[in-house]
């Protein structure tokens, strides 16, 4: 019996578990201000998805790519005009090289007479993950299934055809019009149904009961009548993506001259089996003696093997090792060492995936597994190219576009780490903000391409000015943040901030034209002006203003608590 109304949690607690547990997010927005407002569990979630700090507080527009965060505000202006629902899936920028997708959706909500707009955003990384993974192998697979000397079959969860190989139309004897993908299990299954191929009864109930047993996804084997008195060998097994089965592979071996070398056709298709289910790549198979019986054409490319090893008529694991140890392949050591270490694992193979930087800088993950009954097979694939994707991701995630400067949310970051107490002692620095006097008038009469070599020359000569030591960032637009480290007393900071004033009043040369602009700066200094980040960027951001008031082109300290 359920308890009491009084023992139940509270409705409010209830909402926040299930969002916490389903990675579900709460944001409002304000179509008069237009400000975000995010729960602090959903902000908590979205520190997660990027793998900022947990010290950053980050905002649910500045998470997103640009192309992402265009068309979402985009959406989220039509949606408010029209006071329609909202459904986007968008992609977040990361601060670590992770990749993160959510799903955000909205409504338009009356509350006390005010007009908002509230919604939610779902972490939906892992299933676009599991996608991904999905699209590759079958990919890769149907490379495979083209080559193979049987007929195969790829059906997926809802038993629909996603990949097959010319030979099931004749030891099926299936009429081409019938093999599309997508078709269903029960219509593939029907031609033979009808020709009586799996025994006496009604086709129906015969199709019937195969469907049902299809969708049990289990591993089977057996031997069935075909066509014109051959026989065929079936084989069929489940595959994986992301933990969960997401379909099945059939093969079809016509074994009516081989019936008598059934235990060699039951190798094979195990050997099959292991290579399908290892995802292929470049592949390499070995026998219970540790000789070579397999191999493709990328597992040598990939290691660089010479034909004069490989077109030997036997070529053994040892062999490899000892021509990869000869040129130096597994790094310094004693060779006969080595040896012993590569040949213990070989003789009791486990399941394993690690990467290895080859010599020439190439990384390959390797995948290897045992094979039931003796040897073992690998898999080699190339991930150079993915490694350096990521870090021109993370790259990207904390650099401005124009000026390869360090972005607003690698200032962030780079200021909390400032704030962050070192040896028991808070660190004293100091916030340079800064905005171009006269960049709009370039600008405007120029044009944009002579405004983006202004502010990339900006930037060249901020980091000429400061120290090794200390950080330029742009924000957007014309403004720039300097954190300048270990900026003790009171002359440090004034000290940059004349210099920089002078730099950038000295003359740009811009194509056949030479243009002049400055600068005012404000200056906050922690823990004087505050002992948050987002405090003193306010107050150097209102004494940056104060400068401009003042004539600009000069600099002002902000204000202490104590009105100093």
């Amino acid at each position: 019996m359920d308890s009491a109304a009084n023992d139940e949690v509270p409705e409010l607690e209830q909402l926040e578990l299930i969002q916490r547990l389903g990675r579900i997010g709460y944001w409002e927005y304000a179509p008069a201000t237009r400000a975000f407002t995010l729960p602090p569990h959903s902000l908590d979630l979205l520190s997660s998805l990027t793998g900022c700090s947990p010290t950053v507080v980050p905002r649910l527009r500045d998470v997103m790519v640009d192309a992402e965060r265009r068309r979402f505000l985009d959406a989220l202006e039509q949606a408010v005009r029209g006071r329609l629902a909202l459904h986007l899936q968008l992609r977040l920028v990361s601060y670590r090289g992770q990749s993160a997708t959510i799903v955000v959706k909205g409504v338009p909500v009356e509350r006390d007479g005010d007009s908002r707009f509230a919604g939610t955003f779902h972490d939906i990384t892992r299933e676009k993950q599991v996608e991904t993974e999905r699209e590759e192998v079958l990919s890769q697979l149907h490379a495979v299934l083209g080559g193979l000397p049987v007929g195969v079959t790829v059906f997926d969860e809802d038993l629909c055809l996603l990949f097959w190989n010319d030979h099931i139309y004749d030891i099926l004897g299936l009429p081409q019009g019938a093999v599309y993908k997508y078709v269903r299990f029960e219509d593939l299954i029907r031609y033979p149904a009808e020709r009586g191929e799996y025994g006496p009864g009604d086709p129906d109930e015969l199709i019937a009961q195969r469907a049902a047993l299809a969708r049990r996804f289990e591993a089977h084997r057996f031997e069935r009548a075909a066509r014109d008195g051959r026989t065929l060998l079936v084989d069929g097994y489940p595959f994986r993506f992301g933990g969960r089965i997401s379909g099945f592979v059939t093969t079809y071996t016509d074994i009516t001259e081989q019936k008598r070398s059934a235990e060699q056709i039951a190798h094979q298709h195990q050997v099959l089996k292991t290579i399908i289910d290892n995802f292929p790549g470049g592949i390499s198979l070995f026998d219970g003696s540790l000789r070579l019986v397999a191999s493709n054409a990328p597992f040598q490319t990939l290691l660089d093997f010479p034909d004069a090893l490989m077109q030997r008529e036997t070529v053994c694991f040892e062999d490899l090792v000892r021509f990869n140890i000869a040129r130096g392949e597994y790094g310094p050591g004693d060779p006969q060492e080595q040896i012993a270490v590569f040949m213990a694992r070989a003789r009791d193979p486990q399941l394993h995936k690690m990467e290895r930087t080859r010599p020439n800088g190439r990384t390959l993950e390797i995948i290897g597994a045992p094979i039931p009954d003796g040897g073992f097979v690998t898999i080699y694939i190339d991930v150079t190219e993915r490694k350096r994707s990521e870090e021109q991701v993370r790259n990207m995630a904390l650099q401005d576009a124009l000026t390869r400067l360090p972005n607003r949310l690698n200032l962030n970051e780079q200021i909390e780490r400032a704030l962050a107490p070192r040896a028991g002692h808070a660190e004293t620095f100091a916030l340079l903000f800064l905005d171009l006097d006269g960049f709009k008038g370039v600008n405007d009469s120029l044009g944009h391409d002579a405004g983006d070599a202004l502010l990339t020359q900006v930037a060249g000569r901020l980091r000429e000015t400061v120290r090794e030591t200390d950080t330029v960032a742009r924000l957007g637009g014309d403004e720039f943040v300097v954190l300048l480290r270990d900026a003790d007393g009171d002359e440090t900071a004034p000290r940059i901030a004349e210099a920089i004033i002078a730099r950038l009043a000295e003359p740009f040369a811009l194509d056949a034209t030479t243009a002049r602009i400055g600068t005012s700066i404000g200056i906050a200094v922690h823990p004087r002006h505050g002992a948050h980040r987002e405090a003193l960027l306010k107050a150097a951001d209102e004494a940056m203003y104060r400068a401009k008031a003042a004539g600009r082109g000069t600099w002002r300290m902000a204000e202490s608590k104590d009105g100093r």
